[in-house]
């Protein structure tokens, strides 16, 4: 199977089969070069090339394109540095002293992390639902909602395991006992299509650098509409209507998800990630998609004549289409990384599994090398 992207575009495969998009994502050419001109053109150049206006005007654009991306309205759009800003800023938001929260303990940390922080600070309680590879952590989910529960956090994909949460049918439980629910996409988006309107989330999240093939230090918050008027808990001078335009001595925030942003940030990221959501866009997110759910299979297929098992059976709908977790009995994660590394194959070990990510840029001789060496470790 050939890839749906140009491997041409990916310096990084003349040397390895890169497995790894969902640790850090390769960026490609175009992105690349967006983040190059901006360097060379207006970031070296200072004001002489960018005025207080081009500076306030510059992430309108991007805005634009995370808005379409995440079907999500553009007044809901924050950039942020980074996901954790995000998050910080929506859990702020969301927590309700002495309450449940409803989380995932394998989740990754920037999920959980705010959360533990509640517990010290205002004494939420945590209610953990594991991701076990024989119940879908989607039932689980919901199941666990209760009168109790004030909000629920957790990723769409989940980053160790690939588990792939119904995300609307969590809201709809969640909304029904008055819950908040707040998910990170950042193992989603860019690999396959992601819809805040569909899903009704109050809170969304996602960083740049990962299946967006973008650089770190630029990410995406987005609120439902009756969030977009609260004090956010962390406050910054781009969050003014008219951020060069100072009164120092009152309190002024845009009417929009503007307010939740801070300060002078990665403008060369955001350059890079408008490129690459350009980039991705020309296949289409639904095509990336279809592409990784076919290399899947050929994995999964081949790695059926070994030992190694994914964690999820493909026909299950918790089952992602672009990141498999491959399990040994016998054989440890990181030793199997190790020796792929060697080898010239990047992927990652993640809870105990070999996570192999697949993205648009991979094609069969990828899925053919992973295993070819997994196999020679029986």
């Amino acid at each position: 199977m050939e890839s749906l992207l140009s491997r041409a575009d990916y310096a990084t495969l003349e040397s390895f089969s890169y497995l790894n998009q969902a640790s850090l994502g390769l960026i490609p050419q175009p992105a690349v070069t967006a983040m190059s001109e901006f360097l060379l053109n207006t970031a070296r150049h200072g004001n002489a090339h960018m005025s207080d206006a081009d500076e306030s005007a510059f992430l309108g654009e991007l805005r634009s394109r995370l808005a379409e991306l995440l079907d999500a309205p553009l007044a809901s759009i924050a950039i942020t540095g980074g996901a954790s800003e995000g998050i910080n800023q929506a859990a702020a938001l969301l927590a309700v002293p002495g309450s449940e929260v409803v989380l995932v303990p394998s989740d990754f940390p920037a999920v959980t992390y705010p959360w533990l922080g509640a517990r010290e600070r205002i004494g939420v309680s945590i209610r953990w639902v594991e991701d076990a590879a024989t119940v879908e952590l989607t039932d689980a989910l919901v199941e666990a909602i209760s009168e109790d529960t004030s909000v629920v956090s957790f990723s769409a994909v989940q980053y160790a395991t690939g588990t792939l949460v119904d995300v609307q049918r969590v809201v709809e439980r969640a909304h029904a006992v008055g819950a908040r629910v707040l998910v990170d996409v950042t193992q989603m988006a860019g690999a396959m299509p992601v819809s805040m309107r569909e899903w009704g989330v109050d809170a969304l999240v996602c960083s740049g650098y990962k299946w967006l093939s973008a650089h770190g230090g630029v990410a995406v918050l987005a609120l439902r509409e009756e969030l977009l008027g609260a004090l956010p808990a962390v406050i910054g001078w781009m969050g003014a209507p008219e951020p060069f335009d100072f009164h120092p001595d009152t309190l002024t925030l845009a009417g929009n998800a503007r307010r939740f942003e801070l300060s002078t940030m990665s403008y060369v990221s955001a350059a890079g990630l408008r490129a690459s959501i350009d980039y991705l866009g020309v296949p289409g997110f639904a095509a990336l998609e279809q592409h990784s759910r076919l290399l899947r299979a050929e994995l999964v297929d081949a790695v059926a004549q070994t030992d190694w098992r994914p964690f999820r059976r493909l026909d299950a709908s918790g089952a992602s289409p672009h990141i498999v977790s491959l399990r040994h009995e016998r054989i440890d994660a990181r030793e199997a990384q190790a020796r792929l590394t060697e080898q010239g194959v990047l992927v990652s070990s993640r809870g105990g599994g070999i996570r192999v990510s697949l993205h648009g840029y991979n094609d069969s001789s990828d899925v053919t090398r992973v295993v070819e060496v997994l196999s020679s470790l029986e």
